[in-house]
């Protein structure tokens, strides 16, 4: 008898999580949760199965229902909808998730054989020159009189954090006070906790170290001692500050320093520049992997290539182009003989 979907996709995911090297994350797990249910609310609506948006997809379709053209269907509604890279990771989960359909015994065939998820497009990360970045270090550092909202020590730390360490929105909000600790020797390290719960420690400088402390003081003044793993940053009214709050910080910073926003979340832009930064000063990409959290090796390529585009750009300015220009223009055209500037018989009638 067909299965109902709703009755496996918690044991699929639970699969997912035990043959997953590293287990899966609560966002993994919600991501993977609603690319499944975004195929099923799909093919749902084409077979005219759904009777209202608050209906759960996956309580009226079966795995008999993913057939090749039902899934084909579906494939051409979200691929028009939604960006490729979207795309290709919700085929990704549906491959995953009818394949283990297959090994559970509930489906015969894998519709999505004929399926090629489009490629993921390659857009170089753009990142902030240091005078856009000292633009926004000044919109930061501002005090505003009357707002209560701002807590400039608190911004200050925050954008030292995120210019220093790269770390990303979500990985600055989940810091806490036991994130940053301050060695033997006297340097300060940030324990970060990445995707997929990997960990990783990166140096703090001591100039932005600093911003931490004097914000922290500030902080247990207005609050008091943390409690034990604590949120590092808050709001003004004391609670978490959250990743939207962040972006919004950011997104305040951009607008009043008129630098140019870059593509996605707004604190990611720091991201991009603090990789950019570290290419362009000779830091082997192995060592950035490793400060990023990232992986691959290949996504630390990108920030490579990108910082390679840079340097493209700043060889076709360079001023060197205009004398070759000008020498060149002083130069006889082509087939002609040029004057034997010395007085005796040109070099060509010799």
């Amino acid at each position: 008898m067909p299965v109902l979907l709703s009755t496996v996709v918690e044991p699929f995911l639970t699969d997912r999580a035990t043959l997953t090297r590293r287990g899966l994350t609560d966002g993994s797990r919600a991501g993977y949760r609603q690319d499944v249910v975004t195929w099923a609310h799909q093919v749902a609506s084409d077979l005219g199965r759904l009777g209202d948006d608050d209906e759960d997809p996956l309580a009226v379709l079966t795995a008999d229902d993913l057939t090749e053209l039902n899934v084909k269907n579906a494939y051409r509604q979200i691929r028009a909808r939604e960006a490729a890279s979207t795309v290709q990771r919700r085929v990704g989960t549906l491959r995953l998730f009818v394949r283990w359909l297959q090994m559970e015994g509930h489906l015969a065939v894998d519709p999505t054989l004929r399926i090629e998820a489009p490629e993921r497009p390659v857009r170089l990360p753009a990142g902030w020159d240091d005078g856009e970045l000292l633009r926004l270090a000044k919109v930061a550092w501002e005090v505003a009189p009357g707002d209560k909202r701002r807590w400039p020590a608190r911004d200050r730390a925050a954008f030292a954090l995120l210019s220093t360490t790269g770390v990303r929105a979500s990985e600055l909000c989940s810091l806490t006070d036991r994130s940053v600790r301050v060695e033997d020797d006297g340097e300060a390290v940030l324990t970060v906790i990445g995707k997929g719960n990997r960990q990783r420690n990166v140096p703090v400088p001591p100039e932005a170290l600093r911003v931490v402390q004097e914000y922290v003081a500030e902080r247990d003044e207005r609050f008091g001692p943390p409690e034990h793993a604590a949120p590092l940053l808050r709001l003004s009214s004391g609670r978490p500050l959250q990743r939207g709050a962040l972006n919004h910080l950011v997104d305040g910073w951009i607008r009043r320093s008129g630098v140019a926003k870059q593509e996605g979340e707004a604190a990611h832009g720091f991201r991009h520049t603090f990789a950019k930064g570290l290419i362009r000063s000779g830091v082997p990409a192995p060592a950035v992997q490793a400060l990023l959290g990232h992986e691959d090796l290949k996504t630390t390529g990108i920030y490579v290539k990108a910082t390679a585009s840079d340097v493209r750009d700043a060889v076709l300015v360079s001023p060197s182009r205009r004398v070759l220009r000008e020498v060149d223009a002083a130069l006889p055209s082509p087939g002609t003989v040029a004057p034997d500037v010395t007085g005796g018989t040109p070099a060509a009638a010799r």
